[in-house]
């Protein structure tokens, strides 16, 4: 995978957390993932099939993704549940949905799958060895999320 490739996930997020939210999260470490150890307790997951295959996982530690999906729901949310599970599979399908108009100018089209949603703490995604993963940290005020995109070009 290109190290450019993740722009368009970079600006993705960046965009549905700002519109769905009211919250804008700053960019900060892009990283190449070296295993398959989720850091925070909440994880959704999209797979990508096409021109490009791969995944994209956005992962968040709970206290920030309920301070997200209270924003997203306008409802007060204090534990995990249904709706945060539900809306962490939206926000992944959203990033997902407004990257794939971007690759598909570029003439890389793909499709992207139904989200999948992974909780608890020390969670693992396992990947193909063959397949390099970048990962991207956001900042929200002290909180951290990451989102991590795996892909590569069909040959």
């Amino acid at each position: 995978m290109k190290a450019e490739t993740i722009n368009p996930f970079i600006t993705a997020t960046i965009n549905v957390f700002e519109t769905m939210t009211g919250i804008q999260p700053k960019k900060g470490e892009i990283y190449v993932k070296q295993d398959d150890k989720m850091k925070y307790d909440i994880s959704g997951i999209i797979g990508i099939a096409g021109k490009m295959q791969g995944y994209i996982i956005l992962s968040f530690p709970e206290a920030l993704i309920l301070e997200l999906v209270s924003g997203f729901l306008g409802e007060k949310k204090t534990h995990m549940s249904k709706d945060v599970v539900d809306a962490v599979g939206e926000f992944v399908n959203m990033i997902a949905g407004s990257s794939k108009r971007v690759f598909a100018e570029q003439g890389m089209k793909y499709n992207i799958g139904i989200p999948s949603v992974i909780t608890g703490k020390n969670h693992i995604v396992n990947r193909p060895s063959n397949v390099v993963c970048i990962g991207v940290m956001f900042h929200v005020g002290e909180q951290q999320f990451t989102i991590e995109v795996a892909l590569k070009s069909k040959e």
